[in-house]
């Protein structure tokens, strides 16, 4: 096909600065998720660490108690309760627990009767030789909970020394879990400040996005009205000048017409002479052809709005050019969907049509498929014309649509333009693909309420 059934009306490029501009804001998202989790994490974990050390000393102190009763004679649980009852009292605490081997609550000092966790999650802990800390949250408020096991001491003493008398050895003892509860008011709060960073800088990374892929679209929106508005000031120009030689232009050239008729009547068929006159209407013909397509490309466009099949239209279309296509070796496809009657002016959508026809049909002088098609889809209509030539080299893409930009030596480089006029005036837009060495496929897409521009 040629080379003027490229390009879709008003696409561009994607610039790279466009492209970089959307990483940088992505990577800046990122990067500020990023920061705010890990601060959260080292925020959290530099608590979590404190009150941990903290709840680990007063294991050691309540360690400690429990073995001193152990040496003693007598009264060993009441010296451990009272010791516990005490770091309550006068320490940050909302409980003292000894879980003995078996699950059972040996002792509780508890700062509100109450307050904190069912003897069943104390119970349920897995305590380890290491100090290990949990979220409590059955209780009245959620408990910072350090625990662990107990620790044998390290010089095991045989008796000791009472009135005088050695005591006697004491029962080895078992390996009870330490539990200490303390206020996780700071740890808690660490935990919502950093829910909230991680919103802010979540929010603020879609900011940058949004940002960004505002400011592409707004780009490429400006970059679109600045070429739409070229374009127009180009075809304006040009339409005062084809109006100023139109006129100028055909009557000497319908004089040379005439002339190279009759002269072609003196002369014999198959002589020099007669096929210089053939020549002479000829160029004449293709000469008037090409102040027409001017023309046509650059006067308003007053479109006669008629219900018409589309189906319709395209038979037509293919009929006229049947001879061209038989005489090529080209095979031709349709596929027409079930399209009622479509507001279009018929003449104009005709023209337009046959340009596409003609550019296929040129594309494949060793023969071919061309395939046209009709559909509906939801409120448009879409017209397809395909061929199976060389297709498009990707360098001519952007240039498809200016006026005489042609890669055939015969072509005047107004077809494919012609076409967008016509489709743009009835409110449509003209999408092309194309492939080297597999064909172009060119998409006329029509509002089916028959809107003008």
């Amino acid at each position: 096909m040629d080379a003027t059934h490229t390009k879709s009306t008003g696409a561009a490029a994607y610039p790279g600065y466009r492209r970089a501009l959307i990483i940088l804001a992505v990577a800046a998202a990122l990067f500020l998720i990023w920061i705010a989790f890990q601060g959260r994490a080292r925020e959290q974990r530099t608590i979590a660490r404190i009150l941990t050390t903290q709840g680990e000393t007063l294991i050691r102190a309540v360690e400690a108690g429990r073995r001193m009763g152990l040496r003693g004679l007598e009264g060993r649980q009441f010296r451990l309760r009272a010791l516990m009852d005490e770091m309550v009292r006068e320490g940050d605490l909302r409980f003292v627990a000894v879980i003995d081997e078996s699950g059972n609550i040996e002792s509780l000092s508890e700062a509100e009767d109450g307050a904190v966790a069912q003897a069943a999650s104390l119970s349920s802990l897995s305590a380890t030789d290491e100090a290990a800390w949990g979220i409590l949250r059955e209780g009245r408020e959620p408990v910072f909970v350090v625990y662990r096991l107990s620790r044998p001491p390290r010089r095991p003493m045989r008796g000791s020394m009472h009135g005088g008398m050695m005591a006697p050895e004491p029962q080895p003892e078992g390996r009870v879990t330490i539990a200490v509860g303390l206020d996780s008011t700071l740890y808690l709060q660490a935990a919502r400040k950093d829910v909230l960073t991680l919103a802010m800088a979540a929010g603020l990374g879609l900011t940058l996005v949004f940002a960004g892929g505002a400011s592409v679209f707004w780009r490429r929106k400006v970059a679109s009205l600045q070429a739409e508005v070229a374009r127009q000031e180009r075809l304006a120009a040009m339409g005062t000048l084809a109006a100023g030689v139109a006129h100028e232009i055909r009557n000497p050239l319908s004089s040379i017409k005439g002339f190279a008729t009759y002269f072609r009547t003196k002369f014999e068929p198959g002589s020099k002479d007669h096929e210089l006159a053939e020549v002479m209407i000829g160029e004449a013909d293709r000469l008037n052809r090409v102040v027409s397509e001017l023309l046509d490309l650059t006067r308003p466009s007053e479109l006669r709005l008629a219900d018409t099949v589309p189906a319709e239209l395209l038979t037509h279309a293919l009929r006229l050019v049947e001879d061209d296509c038989r005489s090529r070796g080209i095979a031709v496809q349709t596929r027409f969907g079930d399209v009622g009657p479509v507001a279009l002016d018929a003449d104009r959508m005709l023209q337009a049509v046959l340009n596409l026809l003609l550019n296929a049909i040129q594309a494949m002088p060793d023969g071919g498929t061309l395939s046209v098609s009709a559909q509906a889809v939801r409120d448009r209509l879409e017209l397809r014309v395909a061929d199976t030539g060389p297709g498009i080299p990707r360098e001519d893409l952007d240039r498809a649509f200016d006026p005489y930009f042609t890669t055939r030596n015969q072509g005047t480089g107004l077809g494919l333009a012609t076409v967008r006029t016509v489709v743009e005036a009835h409110g449509g837009r003209v999408r092309i693909a194309s492939e080297a060495g597999r064909g172009t496929e060119v998409t006329l897409d029509l509002p089916k309420r028959g809107e003008k521009r």
